[in-house]
Parts: structure tokens; sequence; C-alpha cells
């Protein structure tokens, strides 16, 4: 025990700066650094085994352990460890794909296309070309092989390295690390691709690319798609404003922001707002205090208690990474067990017209909690898909790297509940009109022409 916590206190704070590791792991490393993560976890989530029963999953480790190869490099790590921490059902406690070390490797060929991937069907189909004239597969083609394997299985196998709390959710994150997933998966560096585009069927054969090419092509095509994080724009002689609004980041501009907006839509007398939280993932969530002071006709708040579990590991993390103290006795501690609502303070421009709220399955973290208490209180009408982020979800994260392989990993410590919600809300904010994420906008616009506001 005492030579696991050295381990452990080294992987917290000694290892920032460390290099990640490429070359093979003994087993006995790689039995260390299960053994850290895991006592990493116990001691720090607060509710570990909410999701799955702890003997069981004791069982799966030690069948790890176990079946362990005398060597292996970070990737073969990666795909024991990965699943295990997926099992305990938590999207803000999670492995981290080895990125960095996939990037370092001379060698690697890479899947030459992002995608998306539907759920509940796992339909694959091709979202960039990153191949080098961009013209081997149509945008938006429906990939149903990849080397003799289904597509449908191979997202199947995917859902498996990835952590959250919705198998939505976890879809949406295995289309993210699409490219990096194959090949640590499968090691291929040539694709033979059945695909369906317009009713036919197709097959081609394409060579994978570097990690730097890849890169490269994502910044390209990154730098002419990408998102603010907020941002307002007016449907001209429609009689409505949209707030995309992409990420709950830089309160400061935030603030300003705002108060620009509402002060159009009123001097424009605008009488419908969409505010489109799809593609948001999360943040600091005093953003959506802010919005709320906008748009909500009552006072409000976003969360209910709060579990927090405080231990050595946790201060002495935010003390010596974050550089902040933290206060917590060693244990389960509850807060706001009886939480005071927010009251509105004066302000000229809350807005008085109809406000519809647009969720994805991506909807995360801050975002859905955000949406959790705009339904709750009543602000609006939301469209679209049940959130990725749950009622009562845990997060505030601790992130550290695991001391012979380098992987990356985090760990929640608190468990939130969403404002009036109980431990059987387990789900995410479920719309008042389900529809998918794609088509929410449209569905939206159409509903307030047709005069059906809130």
């Amino acid at each position: 025990m005492k030579k696991l916590l050295t381990l452990l206190f080294i992987s917290v704070f000694l290892l920032k700066s460390c290099s990640v590791q490429t070359d093979k792991l003994s087993r006995e490393q790689m039995i260390e650094d299960i053994n850290t993560l895991f006592y990493t976890i116990y001691h720090v989530h607060p509710d570990m085994y909410a999701v799955y029963p702890q003997e069981l999953f004791q069982k799966h480790i030690e069948r790890v352990k176990a079946n362990l190869a005398p060597y292996g490099d970070i990737f073969y790590f990666y795909r024991q460890v990965a699943p295990l921490v997926a099992k305990l059902g938590d999207g803000h406690t999670f492995v981290r794909l080895p990125i960095r070390a996939l990037n370092e490797l001379d060698d690697a060929l890479l899947f030459p296309f992002s995608v998306s991937i539907n759920y509940p069907d796992k339909i694959i189909r091709v979202q960039n070309d990153f191949t080098p004239l961009q013209n081997a597969i149509p945008v938006g083609a429906q990939i149903t092989s990849i080397n003799n394997r289904q597509a449908s299985d191979i997202a199947r196998e995917m859902m498996k390295y990835v952590s959250g709390e919705k198998d939505f959710f976890r879809l949406s994150q295995v289309a993210r690390g699409f490219t990096s997933l194959m090949f640590i998966l499968y090691g291929d560096s040539v694709f033979d691709i059945e695909y369906t585009f317009n009713q036919e069927r197709f097959s081609t054969q394409v060579n994978g690319i570097s990690p730097e090419q890849l890169n490269e092509k994502r910044t390209q095509q990154g730098n002419q798609i990408r998102r603010e994080d907020f941002i307002f724009n007016i449907l001209p002689d429609k009689d409505i404003g949209i707030i995309e609004f992409n990420s709950f980041s830089d309160l400061d501009r935030f603030k300003v922001f705002l108060d620009s907006t509402f002060q159009v839509l009123q001097d424009k007398n605008i009488g419908n707002l969409i505010i489109d939280l799809r593609a948001n993932g999360g943040g600091n969530s005093q953003l959506g205090d802010e919005m709320f002071q906008y748009i909500s006709p009552v006072p409000f708040t976003k969360w209910g208690k709060t579990i927090v579990r405080g231990s050595e590991i946790q201060r002495q993390y935010h003390t010596t990474v974050q550089w902040r103290e933290v206060s917590y006795p060693n244990g389960i501690v509850v807060f706001n067990e009886n939480p005071t609502l927010i009251e509105l303070r004066e302000n000229p421009l809350r807005y008085k017209g109809n406000v519809f709220l647009l969720t994805s399955h991506s909807t995360f973290s801050s975002a859905a909690n955000f949406s959790w208490a705009f339904q709750y209180f009543n602000m609006g009408t939301i469209i679209g898909e049940e959130t990725g982020g749950l009622a009562v979800t845990f997060g505030d994260v601790i992130s550290q790297r695991l001391p012979h392989s380098g992987l990356w990993y985090g760990i929640s410590f608190k468990k939130f509940f969403a404002f009036g919600a109980t431990e059987e809300n387990r789900h995410g904010t479920l719309p008042d009109y389900e529809i998918a994420a794609e088509k929410a906008l449209d569905f939206a616009i159409d509903m307030i022409m047709r005069g059906k506001g809130r």
C-alpha cells in the first residue's frame, strides 16, 4: 500500500512534464499503472459503483491483470484499461485517447475521413474527406463496411472504450475519436471501404495518411468551419433571433455579448429567440446564470444538492497543480441541500418574447444543466434530442497521468443534482418536441412561422 501511494503522488504531482511512453511496458509496469488508476478513482470518486456493481467490477480488473501480455506499448495498455473505466458509466471519469503518442509515431497511417454516427442505428456517414485529392468518397455517404468489418460492429466495438452515461453520448464521442480508434483497435493502413450514396452501392480502396497530414487537413478545414463560442444573427423578415451558443467559456466577453444581443432584440422588437445548444459540451456554468438574467421570468437556480468526496489526493492536486486551496474534509460531504434561488436583478433588457432551446445528444455538462433549469423554470420550449448530460451527474475533474504509460485520465470528485432532480432522474433533459438534432432548427423556425410559439 505504501508503494502504491508513492506511485500515486508521483503521477499527480511530478508527471506533468513527463514524456509519453511509446516503448514497451512490462507486465509489472502495466499492473502498477492499473493499481494506481483504480486506487485513485476509489479514493476520489464520490460514488464509484453507482452504475456497475463493485464485486463484478473487481473481477473485471483482476481478469485484465491476469491476462496481460508480458510486454505492450501504450496503445495495447489503453485497450486494456479504457473499457474498465468506461464500465463506471461516468462521462467525466475517463482514460484519454493517447493522441500525442499516436502523433509521435513515424509509420502510423490513419483512416482519412471524419465521420458522424447516428443513434440508435449506428449508421456511419462521411463528414470530411482528408484524402490528398479530397474526392475519395462523397461527403454524406454511408459507410457500410471497412476491411470486411460491418460499420455497425465497428461502432459497437469502439463504444466499449468511451466513457459516458448514455449510449447516444458515447456514440458522439466515438465519432470524434474515430480516426484514432481505428488505428488503436485495428492498426490498418489501407482501407477497403464499401459505401452507399444516392441509393447506389460503391466500393473503393484508400491509403491511410500520416498523423501530420491528418492534422494539417483538419486545421485547414477547421479554419473554414470554425465556430465562435457564441454568435447572434437575425433571420431577415422572420421576426427571429438566433443565439448559437457553442461553449460556456469567457464569462467577461459573454456578458458584453449578452448586453449587446438583447439590446438589438429590444431595439428591433424581435418576438422570437432561438438558443442553440446542440454543439455545446459545457464549461463555466456561470455563463448560464448570466443568460437566465435575460430570459427567465422568475428567480432560478441550476443546482440542487452537491455531494463532494474530499481526500488528500484531491487537496494535493488543487494546491499543487491548480494552485488553489480547497477545504473539503476527508470523506463524503453534502452541500446545498436546501438551495436558494437566484433573484432576478433589475434588467431593462429582460426578454419578453418566445424562447426556444435546441438540444442534442452532444449537449453535455453545464450546457445540459442549463437546459434542465430552462425547462424546470418554464423559460420556453425545448426542441431536439435528450441531452448527453444527465440531471444527476458527476463532474469537477482531477486530471493527471499514470506513472509508467503516461496515459492521461480524469476522475470526478463531485456528484451534482440539478434543481428538483432526484436519484430517479438518470436521464438528460427531455425535449418538448423530440426531433433529430440536425432538423431541430428548421423545425423551430417552421413552428414560429406557423404561429405555434410558446
